[in-house]
């Protein structure tokens, strides 16, 4: 998965085991990146980086951040 997140088209790795967080979480994300009418940013509130966040941030135990082929 890492090494599909470049600077040209970044991706955002939502954590599912807890269905209803990862659902609000993706929600406020997708709602934090863009401006509109009576935005109330209090409400909405922020993503939490325990359960999204960049690719390279956001890994279980044992998954490696490196942007290597696994050898086969």
């Amino acid at each position: 998965m890492v090494l599909g997140d470049t600077a040209h088209s970044p991706w955002t790795v939502v954590k599912s085991n807890d269905k209803k967080r990862a659902r609000l979480g993706a929600m406020r994300h997708v709602l934090s990146l863009f401006d509109y009418t009576d935005k109330d940013v209090e409400l909405v509130g922020r993503p939490d980086p325990k359960i999204l966040g960049p690719a390279a941030e956001v890994l279980e135990h044992g998954e490696s951040a490196t942007r290597q082929f696994p050898e086969l």
